[in-house]
């Protein structure tokens, strides 16, 4: 990311593993790259960026979804509700 590579953290095959989310990944991955919030955001708008879901549904998740859920999730960790 550093360098300018377009990373994003997926799911695999959830059915296969028998998991759901990515939740974890993002954690070990926050841990062993000491990302920071911006790290964080941006591997998640390139999580939407490089799926394989059709253009509209990735503004609508981009414009409606995601910002409303990333502002959320930020200010609960800033009024320390984590």
């Amino acid at each position: 990311m550093t360098r300018g590579v377009q990373v994003s953290i997926s799911s695999d095959d959830p059915g296969l593993f028998g998991y759901e989310g990515v939740t974890l990944d993002y954690a070990y991955a926050t841990g062993a790259w000491s990302l920071s919030l911006r790290d964080l955001k941006q591997l998640s708008l390139n999580g939407i960026k490089y799926s394989s879901v059709s253009d509209e549904i990735k503004k609508n998740l981009k414009d409606n979804v995601f910002e409303q859920k990333w502002s959320q999730w930020v200010k609960s960790i800033n009024d320390n509700k984590y």
